[in-house]
C-alpha cells in the first residue's frame, strides 16, 4: 500500500509541473499579445521601423524619441509622439468637454471629424477644433501621427474670397465660402480657428440685427435660383425678423445652407427648411413636418431668439464656432456657422453689399 502511494506521488509531480508550465505559458503569452507590436520613426521623408514582443518595450522606445508611431499586431495605430490628429467614431457624435474629467460638456461634433492633437493623457486627449480648445476620451479616438496624415485642411485667400478645404470623413469633406478676404496671398492657412486668418465679419456679427433688404428684395435673390419653393417668401423671412428680432438675411442663409433653399427632400416633404430634429443616424424619418414654410420660418426665429439669443443654448448671438455663438449647439457640423456666414456673404454680394457696409 505505501509503495502504490509513492508511486501515484510521482505521477502527480510531473502532471503538475506540466499544468504549472502550461499556465506559466498562457500568461507569458497574453503578455507578449497576438503579434509583434511596431514602432516607425518618421525623419526626413523616411520611416524606419522596429519590432517588440510586448507592448510594454515597444510603448518605452516610442516615447524616447520624437515623431513615433505605435502600431498594434494589425497595423492600427496605438499611440504617436510629436503633433498629430484624432478621428471621432464614424457612427456617432462626439462631445467635446472643457475638462479632462469630461464633467462640463462645451459641444459636440459629427463622426469622422478631424481634431487637432494638442496634448495626450493617460485616458484623455487635449485638441482644437472651430476654435475650441477641449477635451475628448481618448478610448473613442483614432489617432494618426502627421507625418502618415497626407491632407490638411486649411483656408486659403483667392479671388477675393475666404474658403476652407475641411478634410474629413463623410459628407463634412470639401471646400466652402466663408466670406470676403481681406488681401490677396497664396499662402495656406493651417488653423482650427479663423480668426487667425480673418476678422470673418458675417459669421461673428449679431442676428439679432436688422437686415437692410426688404422683402421684395430678397425675393429678387430668390428669383435668381430657379426651381426653389421659396421663390417669392421674402415675405416670411421679413416677417419673422419683425415679429421675433432675428435678422432676415441670417435665417434665408441658414435656410439656403441647410435645405438648398427648399429643394432638400424634407424641405419640400415637410416644409422643413432648418433641420429641425434631422438627425445624423436619420435625418429624413426624424426630421419635423410643418404646415407651411411660414410656420418653418416662424419657428426658427422664434428657437432663435428664445433658446439662443437668451436661453439654455446663449453662447452669444451670432453663427460662431465651436468655442462661441449658435454653433455650439445647434449643430454637429463644427463648420456650420462658417458656411452660414459664406450663404450670407453670397446673397449679400449678390444684392449689392448692403449689409457688409452695414457691419463696418
Amino acid at each position: 500500500m505505501i509503495l502504490l502511494k509513492k508511486k501515484q506521488r510521482r505521477r502527480l509531480l510531473p502532471a503538475l509541473l506540466s499544468l504549472a508550465l502550461a499556465i506559466f505559458g498562457f500568461l507569458w503569452l497574453q503578455e507578449r499579445g497576438n503579434g509583434t507590436y511596431t514602432v516607425e520613426t518618421f525623419a526626413d521623408g523616411d520611416v524606419s521601423s522596429r519590432h517588440f514582443e510586448s507592448l510594454a518595450e515597444a510603448r518605452t522606445y516610442m516615447e524616447r524619441g520624437g515623431n513615433r508611431a505605435l502600431l498594434g499586431p494589425s497595423g492600427e495605430v496605438i499611440d504617436f509622439t510629436g503633433t498629430g490628429i484624432a478621428v471621432t467614431p464614424t457612427d456617432r457624435v462626439t462631445n467635446l468637454y472643457k475638462d479632462a474629467a469630461f464633467k462640463e460638456r462645451q459641444s459636440y461634433v459629427a463622426g469622422g471629424t478631424r481634431l487637432r492633437l494638442v496634448g495626450k493623457g493617460s485616458d484623455h486627449l487635449r485638441v482644437t477644433i472651430s476654435g475650441a480648445d477641449v477635451y475628448v476620451p481618448l478610448a473613442d479616438m483614432t489617432l494618426y501621427p502627421d507625418a502618415v496624415v497626407e491632407k490638411r485642411g486649411y483656408y486659403e485667400m483667392r479671388d477675393g474670397q475666404v474658403l476652407h478645404t475641411v478634410e474629413a470623413n463623410g459628407n463634412l469633406a470639401g471646400t466652402f465660402l466663408v466670406g470676403p478676404a481681406p488681401q490677396e496671398t497664396s499662402d495656406r492657412f493651417y488653423t482650427e480657428n479663423v480668426r487667425d486668418v480673418f476678422d470673418s465679419p458675417y459669421q461673428f456679427a449679431s442676428i439679432q440685427s436688422k437686415s437692410p433688404y426688404s422683402a421684395r428684395e430678397l425675393d429678387q435673390f430668390l428669383a435668381t435660383l430657379g426651381d426653389s419653393p421659396l421663390t417669392g417668401k421674402g415675405d416670411a423671412f421679413k416677417d419673422a425678423e419683425a415679429e421675433f428680432g432675428i435678422n432676415a438675411l441670417f435665417l434665408l442663409a441658414v435656410a439656403g445652407h441647410e435645405s438648398g433653399y427648399g429643394t432638400s427632400a424634407i424641405a419640400r416633404d415637410k416644409n422643413n427648411l432648418f433641420g429641425f430634429k434631422a438627425t445624423d443616424d436619420d435625418p429624413s424619418g426624424n426630421a419635423s413636418t410643418f404646415a407651411s414654410i411660414e410656420a418653418s420660418v416662424d419657428a426658427a426665429a422664434r428657437l432663435f431668439a428664445e433658446k439662443y439669443v437668451t436661453g439654455s443654448y446663449d453662447r452669444g448671438p451670432f453663427p460662431g464656432n465651436k468655442q462661441e455663438g449658435v454653433n455650439v449647439f445647434y449643430a454637429s457640423d463644427p463648420y456650420w456657422g462658417e458656411k452660414v456666414a459664406g450663404t450670407m456673404y453670397r446673397i449679400d454680394r449678390e444684392l449689392g453689399l448692403n449689409y457688409l457696409e452695414q457691419l463696418q
